[in-house]
């Protein structure tokens, strides 16, 4: 793909986020997305053949930039407690980054990973080996156990996860207010902060 072709699917991508975020998956057209980016419609499907893998493009972008940040979060010089906390705070985000893209209800959201059923796998699959060398490095460091459960990092994801959707089936058709947020973030640290002295050596 040349340079221009690249900036111009960057451009198709930051307008139909904007989209998405403002008014959901289900209302976006890609008539107007083709509009704010001003080319033809044609021309759009040329780079995205139907708005569901637009949408899917949009939503691999916000994974990837999730995966980068633990990334680096992975090569700071703190302990894998810290790790694990901020972990958590960036997942909070990447939350409701996607809430905002699908204006998400407890239905939409099933649709939606329904379509992308494959890339929520694989996503929940580089958050497991993530979430595993912020483990590995505790235990290697003498601040976890060595005796942990080979299951330990599945279920503090899926403690996570839980808490998360909990929330989602309050959604309904509203977006959540700050409070909301601010409840869910407040849950996730005492969870995890449990979680950390569970398996704390200290």
């Amino acid at each position: 793909m040349s340079e221009i072709s690249k900036e111009k699917e960057k451009s198709i991508l930051n307008a139909a986020r904007k989209r998405f975020a403002h008014y959901g998956f289900s209302k976006v057209t890609m008539d107007e997305i083709a509009g704010d980016v001003e080319m033809g419609k044609a021309s759009l499907y040329y780079y995205f053949p139907t708005k569901e893998d637009l949408f899917k493009a949009v939503v691999v972008q916000e994974q990837s930039e999730f995966v980068n940040n633990i990334e680096s979060l992975l090569r700071k010089q703190i302990s894998a407690a810290e790790k694990l906390n901020e972990y958590v705070e960036q997942r909070l985000k990447y939350f409701r980054d996607l809430v905002n893209l699908g204006a998400l209800s407890v239905h939409s959201v099933f649709d939606i990973k329904s379509m992308f059923k494959k890339l929520f796998e694989d996503f929940e699959a580089q958050e497991l080996i993530l979430l595993g060398k912020i483990i590995e490095e505790g235990k290697s460091n003498g601040e976890f156990s060595n005796d942990l459960s080979k299951d330990f990092v599945k279920i503090f994801l899926h403690i996570l996860q839980g808490l998360r959707f909990r929330v989602v089936k309050l959604l309904n058709e509203h977006k959540a207010d700050e409070d909301t947020y601010k409840n869910l973030e407040c849950e996730m640290k005492i969870a995890t902060n449990y979680l950390i002295k569970g398996i704390s050596c200290k």
